[in-house]
């Protein structure tokens, strides 16, 4: 029954930081490590904990034995950001954000036949059965679709995208525009559909299904990330929304739970954020992504997050932490 699904239950849930201190961070040239996304050792090919975040480089890929001591893999997409991972029939789909020129020494040109190269804003997916070997780039959608992605910007944004099997095929939801700098946030969600997985996906409704709002605390700002996850009868999002903190007379993001009926109508769940920046240290500043995972045989959530401090030698660093959620009801199903 769907009652029984454990998202009914996320909002009762109670959260705890496994530790004051990040469980990965950058190398000294890799200072940033955002937007993570997981699987647990049984949904992966090898048994392993694997985890994907991206750097100024493009996105990473980290191995673990037990979720807290990673190791990284390797570079799989050079350029690339804001990861999404999606699993159906046994292949694993890798979603992200890309744009910019090529790396010269670095990228090929493109192969004869191929799609010319994308210089503006768009979303790419790549699929694999290991985790190791990755099939082709494609096109599944880009900037120039979304009436808003260009507000307030000199060329169109989007971002963060995440992918939801739905009657009929598949929906899309994407961040629009951007606001700040240093960690930058997504100034709207929209969504795309397409019947099939790999695209190419048309704009729903030009008009964002999420956007700032004035009187919301955690929301003043911008959407930020929207992490969206799906029960059978229920849509239940994670929000990196960015605000004025009246406080600290600064801006900041925290996380957020939302629901949802249908995956477009979007109201807040609970009263209280799920994390707020700490008062001091790594992640003082922006909790700018995160990825949700319920652990059966712990019954628990798992959450990593990624986060900014106070800058270093004026650098900003960002790291990635871990959140663990409980919920007694869910304990005893």
């Amino acid at each position: 029954m769907d009652s029984l699904h454990p998202l009914n239950e996320i909002g009762k849930a109670s959260w705890f930081p496994f530790s004051d201190e990040p469980v990965i961070e950058g190398l000294w040239y890799i200072p940033r490590l955002s937007s993570p996304v997981f699987l647990f050792p049984e949904e992966s090919p090898d048994g392993k904990w694997h985890l994907f975040a991206h750097s100024y480089l493009g996105i990473n890929h980290y191995t673990s034995d037990s979720g807290i001591m990673w190791e990284p893999n390797r570079l799989v997409q050079l350029r690339g950001k804001h990861p999404f991972l999606f699993k159906e029939k046994g292949l694993f789909y890798l979603i992200y954000e890309r744009h910019g020129r090529r790396i010269p020494f670095f990228e090929r040109r493109a192969q004869k036949g191929r799609l010319p190269y994308l210089i503006g804003s768009h979303i790419e997916i790549r699929s694999s059965t290991d985790l190791s070997l990755w099939s082709e780039p494609k096109t599944i959608f880009e900037a120039k679709e979304v009436d808003s992605s260009g507000d307030y910007l000199k060329k169109r944004s989007i971002g963060h995208p995440q992918l939801i099997s739905v009657d009929g095929g598949y929906r899309l939801y994407v961040g629009s525009s951007k606001v700040g700098k240093n960690p930058s946030s997504s100034r709207y969600l929209i969504s795309a559909f397409c019947e099939t997985i790999e695209g190419p996906y048309i704009v729903e409704s030009q008009k964002p299904l999420i956007e700032a709002e004035g009187n919301d605390i955690y929301r003043n700002l911008a959407t930020g990330r929207v992490s969206v996850y799906k029960a059978q009868n229920l849509f239940v999002a994670l929000q990196n929304g960015r605000y004025w903190n009246e406080e600290r007379q600064a801006e900041s993001s925290a996380i957020t739970l939302l629901k949802s009926e249908d995956g477009k109508k979007w109201s807040k769940w609970g009263k209280k954020p799920i994390l707020i920046p700490a008062q001091s240290g790594w992640a003082s500043k922006h909790i700018v992504g995160c990825d949700i995972r319920y652990k059966a045989d712990e019954a628990c959530w798992y959450c990593y997050f990624s986060a900014t401090g106070e800058p270093q030698y004026g650098f900003v660093r960002e790291s990635i932490g871990l959140l663990i959620g409980r919920s007694e009801k869910v304990r005893q199903l």
